[in-house]
C-alpha cells in the first residue's frame, strides 16, 4: 500500500508517521525493533551500514566508524565526517540515514512510502533547508514539503481543541532549539514569531557532563580521555544516558575506562542544573526576543501573560530544569497531557503530508463538551476539517541583498523581507539597468552589518534590454527556501540563474571591493586622455618658428579642462627629449613649453619622434600625438611604418607642418588629420585641433 508520511528527521532521534483518512488520525510507524523513534546514528564499516539502535550500540562500544549529531551541520560545506576511510558531508549522511530509515519502517509496517514531508528546525537557514531537500531526494523520497518542527507540533497539538489561543512551542531537541509562538483560531494557525539556535540542543548538556567527567578523570589519573577516540565515543553515550537518568533521580554514577584506567564519578541533578544554567538561560533570552518581535510587529505589548498554553517538544524537554524554568517564567506548568514530546512533530508532519496531496483533511479529535450536563462519560468525538491554506507559516530569517551604503564606500545588508513575514509573500525591488547581467547577492540575517549574515547565493538576471526598467521579486516559498524572479515592467519574465558560492561574506566583500577598485581604475584608464605635444626643435625652427610654436602650444593647453587630460611636452631634432611627462597642471605645462628651445641640446637635424615615443603612453584611454614640424625627416620611411603601427594600436596622430614640411608625408602619418599651414595660422590651427579633441571627448566619439 502506497502512503505519504511525515518524517521528523531529528538530531538524536527520528520518527515516521502517516495520516489515515479512514480514522481521521495519525499512526506512528514503528521500526523493526518495535520502537516509535529511531536513534539518528549511523555506523558504516566494511561495506555494512547500520542505523538506529544497532549503530547506537556500536557508538557506545567505542566504534570510531559511527557518527551522530550530523544534522546540526547540514549545509555547512566545511564540515565532513571521516568514516571507514571515506569523507561524508552532513547532507550525504542524512540521505543515507533516511534511506535506511524508510526501508526499515516500510518493511516493518508492510507499506510503500510514496511521498514525505520532512521537518527541520524553524531556525534552519536556506542552505540547511536546501541540503535537507537534497538529502530526502538522495534517499529516493518524493519530498512533498519541508516544514518547521514547531509549526508541525502546533498542527498536531493546536488543532485538537478548536479553541482560540496563543500557543508557544518550546522545542529543545538533541542538537537544535526553536521557540515558536502561534495564534490558533478554530482550524487556522497563524505563526506570529519564531526564534532559535540550530547549534544549541541536548548535546550541549551532554557536553557539560562529558567535560566534567574528563576533567575529573584527568585530575585522578593524569590522562586526557579526548586523546582516545574510542573512549570519547563511549563516554558521549554514557553522558547522554546519565542526563536522561538525572531526569528521574537526584544523582547518578558515570563510570569510564580509558588507557587501562577506571574512573567512577557521581553527578547530582543540582550540580548538573547549576553547570548548565547558562544553556537554559540562552533559551529564555530567545523566548524574550520572540515577545519583543511580536510587540514590535503588532505595536502592542506582548509577554508571558499573552500566552495561553506552552507545549514542550523534543526529548531534551524531559529535563526537570526545563519545566521548572517554564513555571518560574510563566507562572503555570506546560501542557503535558496527551502529548508525546518524541512523536508530536512527526504527527503534525504526517497531517501536512496528507494536506500536500489533498485539498483538505478531516481530523477526528476528542470533544470539548461532555455528552450532557453533569455527565461523566467521555466527550463525544468531534471532527475538524483542515485546509492547507489554514496554516500560515512565517520566515525565521530576514532576507536582504548586499548593497553599497549611501556613502558608496561601505557595504550593508539591505533588508528586503523582514523576519517573521509570511511565506509565499513577494517582496520586490525595481531597477533601471543597462548592462549584460544584473547580479544580486542575497543574504540572510537580521543585522544591516553584512558580516553578521549568511550568503544564500548569487542570482544573475540576464536578457535585459538596454536601459530597461525591471522588477526583481524575492520570496520564501512554502519550504522556507529562497526564490528570486525577475520581470520587465510589462510583465515579461526574465531568466534568473542561481549561482551557489562557498565564499564567506568577508571573502565576497573583499572580492567585490577588489573588482570595484579594478573597475574604477579601468574607468579612469579609459577616461584618461594622454596627449604628446611634439615640437620640432631642429635648426630651421630657430627664431620666429619656435616662438610661434610655444605660443600655439600654450593656446592648445588652454583649450582643455585638464581634469582627465594629461600632456607630455616633447622636443625632437636628431634626438628626442621630454620637458614634462603626463602633467595636468596648466602652470607646470606652460613652464615646460617655455623651456622648448632651439639650443642644440637635441641636435639640429630632424629625426621623427613616433618610433621613440610610441611605447610611452601609460593608459588605455584616448592616446594622441600632436606633431609640429617644419621640414623633411631623415627617417621618413621608418617613421611612416611606426605611424602605421601606432594607428593600429589605437593612437591618434595629428601632423601639422610649417615651412618646408612634406605635406604628403604628413597626411600619410596622420590619422586623416595631417595638414600644412602658414606660420601666422599656427596658433589658430592648434586651438582648432584642441577644440576638435575636446568636442570628441565630450561626445564620447574619440577613438
Amino acid at each position: 500500500m502506497k502512503i505519504n508520511v511525515g518524517i521528523d528527521l531529528g538530531t538524536t532521534y527520528s520518527a515516521v508517521a502517516t495520516f489515515s483518512k479512514e480514522t481521521g488520525g495519525v499512526r506512528i510507524l514503528k521500526n523493526s525493533m518495535g520502537e516509535d523513534c529511531t536513534p539518528s546514528v549511523i555506523c558504516m564499516e566494511g561495506g555494512r551500514t547500520l542505523i538506529g539502535e544497532d549503530a547506537k550500540q556500536e557508538q557506545k562500544s567505542g566504534n570510531v566508524n559511527t557518527v551522530a549529531f550530523y544534522k546540526s551541520m547540514m549545509g555547512d560545506p566545511q564540515w565532513t565526517a571521516f568514516i571507514d576511510g571515506e569523507e561524508f558531508s552532513a547532507e550525504a549522511l542524512s540521505g543515507i540515514f533516511l534511506k535506511q530509515l524508510v526501508r526499515d519502517v516500510s518493511a516493518t509496517n508492510h507499506v510503500e512510502i510514496d511521498g514525505a514531508v520532512i521537518t527541520v528546525p524553524a531556525y534552519f537557514n536556506d542552505r540547511q533547508r536546501e541540503a535537507t531537500l537534497r538529502a530526502g531526494r538522495a534517499a529516493g523520497l518524493k519530498v512533498l514539503k519541508i516544514i518547521n518542527e514547531p509549526t508541525s507540533a502546533i498542527i498536531a497539538y493546536g488543532l485538537t481543541s478548536g479553541k482560540d489561543k496563543n500557543v508557544m512551542v518550546y522545542d529543545l531537541g538533541g542538537g537544535t532549539f526553536d521557540v515558536t509562538i502561534a495564534h490558533v483560531s478554530g482550524t487556522r494557525i497563524d505563526v506570529l514569531a519564531t526564534n532559535g539556535n540550530h547549534q544549541l540542543g541536548g548535546k550541549d548538556w551532554d557536553e557539560v557532563l562529558f567535560n566534567d567527567v574528563q576533567d575529573r578523570f584527568y585530575s585522578e589519573h593524569g590522562v586526557m580521555i579526548g586523546d582516545f577516540p574510542e573512549d570519547v565515543k563511549e563516554l558521549q553515550v554514557k553522558c547522554e544516558e546519565a542526563k536522561k537518568r538525572l531526569s528521574a533521580v537526584s544523582s547518578t554514577l558515570i563510570s569510564i575506562q580509558c588507557d587501562g584506567l577506571l574512573g567512577k564519578y557521581t553527578v547530582t541533578r543540582q550540580e548538573f542544573d547549576e553547570k548548565t544554567e547558562n544553556l537554559l538561560y540562552e533559551t529564555v533570552l530567545l523566548i524574550r526576543s520572540c515577545f519583543e518581535e511580536i510587540a514590535e510587529k503588532t505595536k502592542r505589548p506582548f509577554g508571558w501573560e499573552n500566552i495561553d498554553e506552552v507545549v514542550l517538544v523534543g526529548g531534551s524537554t524531559r529535563m526537570p530544569q526545563v519545566r521548572d524554568m517554564i513555571v518560574r517564567e510563566y507562572g503555570r506548568p506546560p501542557i503535558t497531557k496527551d502529548i508525546n514530546v518524541d512523536t508530536i512533530v512527526a504527527t503534525g508532519a504526517a497531517m501536512q503530508a496528507e494536506l500536500c496531496v489533498s485539498s483538505a483533511i478531516t481530523l477526528t479529535v476528542a470533544g470539548n463538551k461532555p455528552a450532557a450536563p453533569g455527565a461523566t462519560a467521555p466527550a463525544a468525538p468531534m471532527t475538524l476539517t483542515i485546509r492547507n491554506q489554514d496554516i500560515q507559516d512565517i520566515t525565521a530569517h530576514s532576507l536582504g541583498m548586499l548593497a553599497l551604503a549611501s556613502d558608496q564606500k561601505t557595504y550593508i545588508n539591505s533588508i528586503i523581507i523582514p523576519k517573521n513575514s509570511r511565506v509565499n509573500e513577494k517582496f520586490g525591488r525595481e531597477y533601471t539597468f543597462s548592462g549584460e547581467k544584473l547580479q544580486v547577492y542575497v543574504l540572510q540575517g537580521e543585522s544591516r552589518d553584512p558580516y553578521e549574515s549568511d550568503i544564500v547565493g548569487a542570482y544573475s538576471v540576464t536578457g535585459v534590454p538596454e536601459n530597461s526598467k525591471l522588477r526583481v521579486d524575492f520570496l520564501y516559498n512554502s519550504n522556507g527556501v529562497v526564490e528570486v524572479n525577475a520581470s520587465l515592467t510589462d510583465g515579461r519574465a526574465l531568466p534568473v540563474t542561481r549561482e551557489t558560492t562557498n565564499e564567506t561574506v568577508a571573502e565576497l566583500i573583499e572580492r567585490l571591493e577588489r573588482e570595484r577598485r579594478e573597475a574604477e581604475e579601468e574607468a579612469r584608464r579609459r577616461s584618461r586622455i594622454e596627449i604628446m605635444l611634439m615640437i620640432d626643435v631642429s635648426g630651421s625652427m630657430d627664431g620666429s618658428p619656435v616662438r610661434e610654436a610655444r605660443r600655439a602650444a600654450k593656446g592648445f593647453v588652454s583649450e582643455f579642462d585638464l581634469k582627465h587630460v594629461y600632456i607630455s611636452v616633447i622636443s625632437f631634432a636628431d634626438r628626442v627629449g621630454s620637458h614634462c611627462r603626463w602633467e595636468n597642471n596648466a602652470s607646470s605645462l606652460n613652464r615646460a613649453i617655455d623651456s622648448v628651445a632651439v639650443d642644440g641640446k637635441y641636435g639640429y637635424g630632424t629625426t621623427g619622434p613616433i618610433g621613440a615615443e610610441r611605447g610611452n603612453f601609460t593608459y588605455d584611454g584616448a592616446r594622441i600625438m600632436v606633431i609640429l614640424t617644419d621640414g623633411y625627416w631623415a627617417n621618413q620611411n621608418s617613421e611612416e611604418k611606426e605611424a602605421d603601427r601606432a594607428k593600429r594600436d589605437g593612437i591618434i596622430i595629428y601632423a601639422i607642418g610649417i615651412g618646408d614640411a612634406d605635406e604628403s608625408f604628413l597626411r600619410r602619418i596622420s590619422s586623416g588629420k595631417g595638414r600644412k599651414v602658414d606660420l601666422s595660422q599656427l596658433t589658430q590651427t592648434f586651438k582648432e585641433v584642441a577644440s576638435s579633441i575636446a568636442t570628441e571627448v565630450a561626445a564620447g566619439t574619440l577613438k
